[in-house]
């Protein structure tokens, strides 16, 4: 007589929980605008997105103020490590004091996202004024970031100028053109897996120690001077072919010989203070400026490079150089060449060669090598005449 007054009672409390779970379940997806809206708490905001379709933005500072820059009219979720919200490109938030805080961004759809700035202030040449144009932002005090992943196929710009961020990863980036890290003192590592569209890569006064290139065939404008590092390596792969300009001076502990064979229209080729030796042979008919000192080059050869009408420069002292080659250049207008180990048929065949293009008004210095000949002092004779300073 008890079992049937047993199954009543599973069957009652069987109801009572699926009763339960509908109205849990219903409390938790309710629409109601005081849940979603500016008022709801964190953790409340914090349930529209799971972490992984989160960007996170690790600060360490006592503000926060990124600008993003997107297209269309997306829906933006800015949670700060206050508990705080905004649904705006350029939010502030003012935490009072110091400490490390995470800072969430969801933006629906994330294809509308194509700039992200946290840092900025047109350091190192800067993008060229028009579409790519970046705003001029004071470091935000970002130590790290996550979740960019979310916009790989869609960002444009990244800078993050003067952040004390160590590590960022753009593979597969593949719609990223311009990145700016301008004086990221401890960014060590960054990965450049499949950047097709990367064209100006700005690593100044960084901290990196190995860096691939070779999945960046478009890139033009590299800045990657200065490096903190013991070591400084970087893979080109076969990447050069739209490199019009090539900074990496100040770094002698680079274990990298340029590929400069790859560079066939460099205008700018900074390498000063590289640890580069053997043989300097540039072909690049748009070169303006070599400014190569301070290295181990044994031979230097620029035959072609600097036609008529330019004025340009070559800046190659302080070498090992046993052979310089200026033929065909009668757009040579500065030449230092001093501090080598030039003998003095070399110093007099300079001397003949720049006098042979009748040019008025330029540079040669030459001390530090062999003394020219009296051949050799002539034609510096008939260069001075026509306005050039000559030292020798």
């Amino acid at each position: 007589m008890r079992f049937p007054n047993r199954i009543s009672g599973i069957k009652f409390a069987g109801l009572l929980t699926i009763v339960v779970l509908a109205f849990s379940t219903f409390e938790y997806t309710n629409s109601d605008p005081d849940k979603n809206g500016s008022n709801a708490s964190p953790d409340e905001k914090m349930r529209t997105a799971k972490p992984d379709e989160n960007i996170t933005f690790v600060t360490a500072g006592s503000s926060f103020s990124p600008i993003i820059t997107v297209t269309g009219n997306p829906e933006i979720q800015w949670v700060f490590g206050d508990g705080s919200t905004s649904d705006s490109t350029s939010p502030t938030v003012n935490f009072g004091s110091r400490k490390s805080r995470e800072n969430t961004l969801v933006v629906t759809p994330w294809s509308a996202v194509t700039k992200i700035n946290i840092g900025y202030d047109g350091s190192d040449g800067g993008v060229t004024p028009g579409s790519g144009t970046i705003e001029n932002l004071k470091q935000q005090d970002v130590i790290a970031v996550t979740g960019l992943e979310n916009v790989a196929p869609y960002l444009q710009v990244w800078a993050s100028s003067y952040n004390p961020i160590t590590s960022l990863d753009f593979n597969n980036f593949t719609a990223l053109h311009t990145i700016e890290c301008f004086y990221c003192t401890s960014l060590n590592t960054i990965r450049l897996r499949n950047v097709p569209s990367l064209t100006r890569l700005c690593l100044e006064n960084c901290n990196i120690s190995e860096l691939d290139l070779s999945e960046a065939p478009s890139l033009a404008d590299l800045r990657g001077a200065s490096q903190r590092s013991r070591t400084y390596t970087i893979n080109w792969g076969t990447t050069g072919a739209n490199l019009w300009h090539i900074c990496v001076r100040d770094n002698p502990q680079m274990t990298t010989t340029l590929p400069v064979s790859q560079f066939p229209l460099i205008k700018d080729f900074y390498v000063w203070n590289g640890n580069q030796s053997g043989t300097l042979h540039l072909t690049s008919t748009n070169l303006k400026k070599v400014l190569s000192s301070n290295n181990q080059y044994t031979a230097a050869n620029f035959s072609g490079c600097f036609p008529a009408g330019g004025r340009c420069t070559v800046n190659i002292y302080d070498n090992d150089l046993t052979s310089l080659d200026i033929s065909d250049d009668p757009g040579l207008f500065y030449l230092n060449a001093s501090l080598n180990s030039l003998n003095q048929t070399t110093v007099d065949g300079i001397l003949q060669i720049l006098d042979s293009y009748d040019t008025n008004g330029g540079y040669v210095d030459l001390t530090g090598n062999a003394a020219p000949s009296r051949t050799g002092v002539a034609h510096a004779n008939n260069l001075a005449a026509r306005g050039w300073k000559v030292q020798s």
